[in-house]
């Protein structure tokens, strides 16, 4: 799995500066050349990550050299796939999302927890969702690993930018 080329990414510094590091990750990989593999370096594994680059045509391998540290070995072997949400997913007016779901609302902050926590918080926040409820979630920015694990179990999401690090999200059972 891993090419005699390694291109390293430490994520560490991008998250303690309170960045999602999935735009760098996804630079980085754009660059690669056929016999180079991408080293992810972090404290945790990127699961949800993971499950878009296998969508994506990569190949990983995770391993743990020390109980702080996660090494993703990254490897491009197919072609992309398309993964793009379907229409319902992301175009959702908030303001009608907002009036659609008034008073069935259950309301979560996740701003001020680091990553991965605001997606572990949301996550389990919808399972316990009643019938025909919402999450109102407020966060820093839009959550882009969170958006195809909202895919495939199903849910919806309507949004709506504040300011640049003030996102609201309205999630819902499609």
């Amino acid at each position: 799995m891993k090419n005699k080329h390694i291109v390293p990414l430490d994520v560490r510094p991008i998250l303690s500066s309170g960045t999602d590091p999935f735009h760098e990750i996804m630079k980085t990989l754009e660059t690669l050349k056929s016999e180079e593999t991408l080293l992810i370096i972090n404290t945790f594994e990127p699961i949800p990550l993971l499950n878009k680059l296998k969508n994506m045509g990569y190949t990983y391998l995770v391993e743990r050299p020390n109980s702080d540290e996660v090494h993703t070995f990254v490897t491009k072997v197919g072609e992309k796939l398309n993964l793009g949400l379907s229409e319902t997913a992301l175009e959702m007016d908030f303001e009608l999302a907002s009036k659609k779901f008034e008073g069935k609302m259950h309301e979560l902050d996740v701003r001020a927890h680091e990553m991965p926590m605001p997606m572990v918080l949301i996550l389990e926040e919808i399972e316990n969702l009643d019938a025909g409820h919402a999450l109102f979630v407020h966060h820093k920015r839009l959550p882009q690993y969170l958006l195809p694990e909202l895919e495939i179990r199903g849910y919806a999401l309507a949004t709506k930018e504040i300011d640049k690090d003030n996102m609201k999200l309205i999630i819902f059972k499609k």
